[in-house]
């Protein structure tokens, strides 16, 4: 992810830095945690005394404020390998740890909260989230969840939207790997990804359409902007979308993870896909582009069923288990992988795989303990654990 010079071409209105980084596949890794009591384990609105805490140079413009002041979101730098921005997200980790336990409060990581009202939840008092509540209402009042988001660099444009397209096929895999939300307002709900189906209310959120060219990309952005539809792409929130600024596609279906090494496991999954769809692209190959009814079909049931689903074969028609899918989509990105240097972090893809999801996890405990104060519990000693 680059952000050097820039093309802006005449009349349109999206600059982007696609290729200026200079390392392939460079990638960038953002997560959204929670900020929960030490003792009740409730979230807690306390970003701004948690920023306070972290106003240094190193972490300037990387520990962020979200919507909602019970949520916290860092950034990795562009890193060139899984392993780089691994070693940042655990120093992140880390330094928000203690942040907190300056303010008497304690990070975790999760798609969702297991009992803590949105109706409890104080929006931050900046000019973005103000007008959205303003625009969106009771929507954005309720967005009370947390997600993984992933960018991986890309040479040109028109790989970007190649990438793009055909990367949407595989966004139910990456969701049912990522599933972390089996709860909501004191609730089990019978999805494993509940945050997906929460986010789907806002606009321009859920699957992208698929584009014929980045120039269709920039021509659909500028007419949004025109009508006042949104005021910048940022605004544009599918699961998956170009990030021109920053020379990146941004992967941003997954649930937030509990686990460090299924951050890993999903970035190095994420950034092999990525690569090879586009060597395969560059190569004059024609990337398949299948109907976003179908993709959705299968978005649904992995946002239900998480790894127990069945998820349509969408390349011959036919059913498969969830794993099966996951497993084929790990063979096809293991040359990539070698070739980025992030063979072990997907090989942690089979691991998840084995254990389960971090929504099968968060149930285990339920079911065990029947009590969400223990699962609570449970999330924010894991996100901390072997720092």
């Amino acid at each position: 992810m680059a952000l050097s010079q820039s093309r802006v071409r005449p009349g349109l209105i999206v600059e982007q830095n696609f290729g200026r980084n200079g390392r392939p596949f460079s990638l960038g890794v953002e997560e959204e945690f929670q900020l929960v009591g030490r003792e009740s384990f409730e979230l807690v609105s306390r970003i701004d005394e948690i920023l306070s805490e972290v106003e240094d140079e190193e972490h300037e413009g990387r520990v962020k404020a979200e919507l909602l002041q019970s949520v916290v979101e860092v950034a990795t730098n562009p890193a060139g390998s899984v392993a780089e921005a691994m070693q940042d997200l655990r120093g992140l980790r880390a330094r928000l740890r203690e942040a907190a336990a300056e303010r008497d409060a304690l990070i975790a990581s999760a798609g969702t909260h297991p009992f803590s009202l949105y109706e409890h939840q104080d929006v931050t008092d900046r000019p973005r989230y103000r007008e959205l509540v303003e625009d969106m209402r009771w929507v954005a009042q309720r967005e009370l969840i947390f997600g993984l988001h992933v960018h991986v660099g890309l040479d040109s444009p028109d790989t970007a939207i190649a990438c793009a397209n055909a990367a949407r096929t595989f966004l139910p895999e990456l969701l049912a790997l990522s599933v972390n939300s089996p709860f909501w307002q004191a609730r089990p709900t019978g999805i494993a990804s509940t945050r997906t189906k929460v986010f789907e209310a806002f606009p321009r959120s859920g699957l992208p359409p698929a584009f014929s060219s980045y120039e269709e990309f920039e021509l659909l952005v500028e007419r949004g902007v025109k009508t006042n539809s949104f005021a910048d792409y940022t605004f544009i929130w599918w699961d998956l979308r170009p990030h021109p600024r920053l020379g990146t596609i941004e992967l941003r279906v997954c649930d937030a993870q509990t686990r460090l090494e299924s951050v890993g496991a999903l970035a190095a999954l994420a950034q092999s896909l990525v690569a090879t769809l586009a060597e395969a692209f560059e190569a004059g190959e024609q990337l398949p582009v299948q109907p976003v009814t179908l993709v959705a079909e299968n978005k649904w049931r992995a946002a239900r069923d998480g790894l127990g689903a069945r998820l349509v074969d969408l390349e011959h028609d036919t059913e498969r288990p969830a794993r099966d899918a996951l497993l084929a989509l790990v063979e096809r990105c293991e040359p990539a992988a070698r070739r980025l240097g992030c063979e072990d972090e997907l090989d942690d893809v089979e691991r998840i795989l084995a254990r389960g999801s971090g929504a099968d996890e968060q149930l285990g405990i339920y079911d065990e303990t029947e009590s969400l104060l223990a699962v609570a519990q449970w999330v924010a000693e894991e996100t901390v654990r072997g720092l």
